[in-house]
């Protein structure tokens, strides 16, 4: 099969949306398909044979790491047999386009709850582009023959909010045998890293992902957060952080390349998350892979992977008194980093790319 992903977010960038085109890409390329991309401008060129497609882009200003793509009337894709958008802007639109003029079927995934994201753009988002952003994608996915979620509490979700054509469950899959197990001791030592108990947050550091609640845990704990990544609301962390007194506990390690990712989740004792929006939530898997077990929000996706006390332990959102709680008590036995572990198998590419495989041949 010739599949087109259309998309509004590729490499340089790094975040859900570019992983799930990473992992499952090359993943279809290796089964025997061509897999093209099309995407806001990028010096990509071309990404383990999957050919990109770049447009001229211009930086959305309220979210500066978002870049629009501006398709011309004049632009064509080459023969395709499946549509696959990723995102419902200016790209999910141009794969509509292509869809239409090639008489093929157009799928798309939903990653994101945009409703979540809506503050950026105004403070009234709450208030006014909820239930605006909602409609908005009502209009743009009701008008697929068929959609993905990444997890049944997202496709419960897209039924609550007006969405009815049929939806799959099919995960984003992640490569374990890049991540896997390692010996803590060793991890500790090559990044440096010292303390009797270290937890981790990994990932961009955006107003949603609501990491100022895991801050403010760890006001009354005896153990060091280590935050990894950047974003947004990275500054406003740091200056919490100096509000609180807490720069011995709590490290910034700014952005960390991927090589390192499986040398941090194994240096520590969990994975914090404090997420309300996670669809899937792939470092949760990524962590568990390397078996390192999670303490996450009990919300949408993060309740369907982490089993509480078996692979980690949930907190009820927002609430700071348990999530500290959590943490002063946690004690990661043997057992729960080979449930995590085990938890892992189950999203690995190459399950997850067959069942998107098959997704496309019943179209």
């Amino acid at each position: 099969m010739r599949i087109g992903f259309f998309t509004d977010t590729f490499l340089p960038q790094q975040n859900g949306v570019v992983t799930s085109l990473l992992n499952s890409g090359p993943e279809l390329v290796r089964r025997g398909h061509e897999v093209f991309v099309f995407c806001p401008k990028s010096n990509v060129k071309e990404f383990k044979e999957m050919v990109i497609y770049s447009y001229p882009a211009v930086t959305f200003r309220p979210y500066p790491e978002f870049r629009i793509a501006v398709p011309r009337g004049r632009d064509r894709a080459p023969k395709l047999d499946i549509v696959h958008t990723h995102s419902p802007f200016t790209m999910g639109f141009f794969g509509w386009r292509v869809a239409k003029l090639q008489k093929i079927p157009r799928v798309s995934t939903f990653h994101t709850l945009l409703s979540e994201y809506v503050s950026y753009v105004s403070k009234l988002g709450k208030i006014i582009l909820k239930p605006i952003t909602w409609e908005f994608c009502k209009s743009f996915y009701n008008r697929h023959r068929k959609l993905i979620a990444p997890s049944k509490m997202l496709k419960k979700t897209l039924r609550d909010h007006g969405i009815r054509k049929p939806v799959e469950v099919i995960p984003t899959g992640i490569n374990t045998d890049f991540f896997r197990p390692s010996d803590k001791t060793k991890a500790r030592k090559k990044l440096g890293m010292d303390g009797e108990k270290i937890f981790l947050c990994l990932g961009r550091l955006g107003h949603e992902k609501n990491i100022d609640v895991i801050i403010r845990a760890f006001e009354n704990v005896n153990a060091k957060l280590v935050i990894a990544g950047r974003g947004p609301a990275e500054r406003k962390l740091k200056k919490l952080t100096v509000g609180l007194g807490l720069q011995n506990k709590v490290i910034f390690k700014g952005f960390i390349s991927e090589k390192l990712k499986p040398i941090y989740y194994s240096a520590v004792d969990a994975l914090l998350i404090a997420s309300e929006a996670e669809t899937q939530g792939l470092v949760v898997v990524e962590a568990m892979a390397c078996g390192t077990p999670v303490i996450g929000a009990d919300s949408l996706a993060l309740s369907e992977i982490i089993c509480d006390g078996k692979n980690g332990h949930l907190f009820e959102p927002g609430n700071v008194e348990e999530l500290t709680e959590k943490i002063e008590t946690f004690e990661p036995s043997e057992r729960m980093k080979k449930i995590a572990t085990r938890t892992s198998k189950n999203y690995s590419i190459e399950k997850c790319t067959v069942k998107l495989e098959e997704f496309y041949r019943r179209l």
